[in-house]
């Protein structure tokens, strides 16, 4: 139950009401969050995936999971899903190449 604030106090942000604001399931609300962002993951950064599991110390397993995970960067790519993520890594490795005038290659003098 929510006390009664008296007339000099200020509402505090933690203050929470005495009734549930809604109705409903939150660890369904959490579930299909997660299920979203994961599918939209899967989807547009295919290749991530894909260089993720060629780093795994190769196996029987590894090389079925490389496979996999190449056909479906492949199928990525030939729709289109892949691009925006494409394009942003292009710009990073430019920002990344570009040095100072006097820098090395391999770092500061």
């Amino acid at each position: 139950m929510a006390r009664e604030m008296k007339d000099h106090e200020l509402a505090s942000p933690v203050d929470l009401p005495a009734e549930p604001i809604e109705d409903g399931d939150p660890l369904l609300w959490t579930t299909l969050i997660i299920a979203v962002a994961a599918l939209v993951l899967l989807v547009a950064n295919a290749g991530t995936l894909a260089a993720w599991v060629d780093e795994k110390p190769v196996s029987e397993a590894q090389q079925q999971a490389s496979q996999a995970a190449a056909d479906w960067k492949a199928a990525m790519d030939d729709a289109g899903a892949t691009a925006p993520r494409d394009w942003l890594h292009a710009r990073w490795k430019e920002l990344q190449a570009m040095r100072f005038a006097d820098e090395a290659q391999g770092g500061t003098q």
